[in-house]
C-alpha cells in the first residue's frame, strides 16, 4: 500500500471516485452524464493543483487509487503572534466500499495529520457526516463548535450547472 500526494496523472481516478462518492447513497441527482462530470472534475483539479493550496492524499494499491483525502490549505488574517499562518480543511474523504473495514482510511488520515504538523498548519477542520465521525475522534479530532449556515440556494438547482 502507497500512500502519497497524487499528481496529475491520478485526477481522472480521483474524478472517477469523486463521482463514486457523491452518487453512492442515492441522494444525489446527477446534472450532467458521468463522462461531462469527469472531464470538468479533471479540470477543477488541474487548475486547483496550481494553486499549491489544494493537496489530494491517496491510498494506492497496484496503481489502483482505493481512498483519498482532500486538504485545502487557508490562509489566516495575520495575528500580532504570527503574521502568516494557515489551517487545513479535510473534505472528500472517501474509501472505496470493498477496501473499508482495512484501516486504509485511519492510515491514510495519520499520513494527511502528520504532513499537516510538517507543514506547520495552524490545525485541521472537518465537517464530518453524523457516520464519520467516530472515524474522526479516533485519530484525536474533537468537536468543538456547531456550524451554522446560511442557504444561498436548493443544492440541486438546474443553474448549478453553469
Amino acid at each position: 500500500m502507497k500512500f502519497r500526494i497524487a499528481d496529475k496523472s491520478d485526477f481522472e481516478q480521483l474524478a472517477n471516485l469523486r463521482w463514486d462518492f457523491r452518487m453512492e447513497s442515492g441522494e444525489e441527482k446527477a446534472a450532467m452524464s458521468q463522462e461531462e462530470f469527469i472531464k470538468k472534475c479533471v479540470e477543477f483539479f488541474e487548475e486547483k493543483a496550481k494553486s499549491n493550496y489544494h493537496f489530494y492524499w491517496v491510498a494506492e494499491e497496484n496503481g489502483e487509487i482505493i481512498s483519498q483525502i482532500f486538504v485545502h490549505k487557508i490562509d489566516m488574517i495575520p495575528r500580532p503572534c504570527k503574521i502568516k499562518d494557515q489551517f487545513g480543511y479535510i473534505t472528500n474523504n472517501y474509501t472505496k466500499p470493498e477496501y473499508r473495514g482495512r484501516g486504509i482510511g485511519t492510515r491514510l488520515l495519520e499520513k494527511v495529520i502528520k504532513w499537516s504538523k510538517d507543514e506547520d498548519l495552524e490545525l485541521l477542520i472537518v465537517y464530518p457526516s453524523e457516520r464519520a465521525q467516530k472515524f474522526y475522534e479516533h485519530s484525536g479530532f474533537e468537536m468543538e463548535n456547531e456550524v451554522m449556515e446560511l442557504t444561498l440556494r436548493e443544492y440541486y438547482s438546474e443553474d448549478w450547472i453553469k
